[in-house]
């Protein structure tokens, strides 16, 4: 999809002309007020937000509704709308709106999950036109919605198509063409860093385990370092605790979080960010078979803290204690982890916020203030030391799992314990990272929340 900038409506030269109709208006923008007028007399507008209204011609006008917030996220879904609902289109404009948030939702509303289709050639907008705007907006919500959809993109590919070395070799080619710094370490080194709880996971599979790791360091003169930590099981069946076969081929999603901290630190780059940030990924399939993990097994941490298996089902905290761990061996000062963690996140708070949790309440209050400026519905969760008993173990240091009850804050719980005193938030963004519903902004699959504000929070100085 190629962008430009045009200075008036004159200089238009496009198939289609969208125009942002905010809810419960009178009347729209006056260089439309013509062909606008009568559709406000006969009740046809305004529009609820996120329906359109086309009329025919040589250069269709399309009247699309803005929520009444009017806020970037409503310019965001309404770009991602035009462009899904007009792909016969090949070149469409918007009058007016927020650029940069247009720019975002126009790539975001071009992402196809029909990538394996033999006859997938269907029609789609090539080229996008904004009037008026700075150059500089343009190139960060390009910047932004092209990031985005390398996560949905990595997301959605099938898990036999990216095992963990697989991934790890995207992450060099993706770290590569931004100049980002890659390490990967394989299972050699997974084994002298002591990663146990992460050699647990994979020790299942035939595929495995390895760690990604890239560096940004755009601040030179600060000794703070933000480490974004993302779980990537590239596939989850469970293990010996096996899931259903109902909705288990989902799980080609259970590595968002890694995808998506990559997708951070590639945006971070672009921006030039003035921020010192890492992103650590660790990456395992977890399979069951004759040499995996078992409940009642005990696994030694890289901290050196033992964990009972009690659900094998209950892997990401897992390799996200390993993660964590090496985050603050690289030097984290803060860390920010974010997940496809559990269930009980959905359970909690359905398809519409993310849970999020933290140690530091100035530092949470911080992220939270970052997700509300991207535009992502987020919500603290209660993470109080009574959780901390549901997760005992009378055999090792914890359980891997603290029951039915609570589970979303028993995760965190689990997790906390492998930061020590450093200033961690824990996102938990099983929820709302699959998108089950079509919805007219968004198709069913990969959402790529999460992106948007780990950039936000990277870029804000919020430390």
């Amino acid at each position: 999809m190629k962008f430009q900038i045009c200075e008036s409506i004159e200089e238009l030269e496009a198939e289609a002309v969208v125009i942002g109709i905010p809810e419960g208006a009178e009347r729209c923008d006056q260089r439309f007020a013509a062909a606008a007028a009568p559709l406000f007399e006969s009740g046809d507008l305004p529009l609820k937000p996120l329906e359109t209204l086309i009329l025919p011609g040589k250069q269709k006008i399309v009247f699309i509704g803005i929520s009444r917030t009017g806020d970037s996220e409503a310019w965001r879904r309404a770009a991602s709308t035009a462009v899904r609902r007009l792909k016969k289109a090949k070149s469409i404009a918007f009058a007016g709106g927020d650029l940069r948030a247009m720019a975002e939702g126009a790539l975001v509303g071009s992402f196809s999950v029909e990538t394996y289709k033999t006859n997938n050639h269907s029609p789609a907008v090539e080229r996008v036109v904004f009037v008026g705007g700075e150059p500089r907006a343009l190139e960060q919500g390009a910047v932004i919605g092209e990031s985005i959809n390398w996560a949905r993109a990595l997301i959605n590919e099938p898990s036999n198509r990216k095992p963990p070395r697989e991934i790890a070799e995207r992450a060099r080619e993706m770290a590569g063409s931004v100049g980002l710094t890659v390490d990967v370490l394989e299972e050699k080194e997974i084994r002298e860093l002591k990663m146990g709880a992460l050699l647990g996971v994979s020790q299942g599979s035939d595929e495995p385990p390895r760690v990604v790791v890239l560096r940004y360091m755009g601040d030179s003169g600060s000794p703070d370092i933000l480490a974004y930590v993302g779980k990537g099981i590239t596939f989850d069946s469970g293990g010996i605790s096996l899931k259903s076969a109902d909705g288990m081929e989902k799980m080609k999603y259970d590595m968002a979080g890694g995808a998506t901290v990559m997708a951070a630190l590639r945006t971070l780059a672009l921006f030039r960010a003035r921020v010192n940030c890492v992103a650590v990924v660790p990456l395992a399939e977890n399979m069951p078979s004759g040499r995996a993990q078992r409940p009642g097994d005990v696994v030694q941490s890289m901290s050196g803290k033992t964990i009972e298996i009690i659900n094998t089902d209950a892997e990401g905290r897992l390799v996200l204690a390993d993660g964590l761990a090496y985050a603050r061996k690289l030097g984290a000062t803060h860390i920010v982890d974010i997940a496809t963690l559990t269930g009980a996140a959905r359970i909690a708070l359905g398809p519409y916020r993310v849970g999020v949790m933290g140690n530091q309440q100035p530092f949470t209050d911080s992220f939270l203030a970052a997700a509300k400026r991207a535009g992502e519905k987020m919500w603290q969760m209660p993470l109080d030391d009574e959780y901390r008993d549901m997760i005992k173990s009378s055999v090792a240091d914890m359980a891997n799992s603290g029951g039915r009850f609570a589970g979303m804050i028993t995760a965190a719980k689990f997790l906390q314990e492998f930061v020590a005193d450093t200033p961690w938030v824990h996102v938990d963004i099983a929820g709302i990272a699959w998108n089950d519903e079509e919805k007219p902004y968004l198709p069913k699959g990969p959402s790529g929340v999460g992106m948007r504000t780990l950039v936000e929070f990277g870029c804000s100085g919020g430390l």
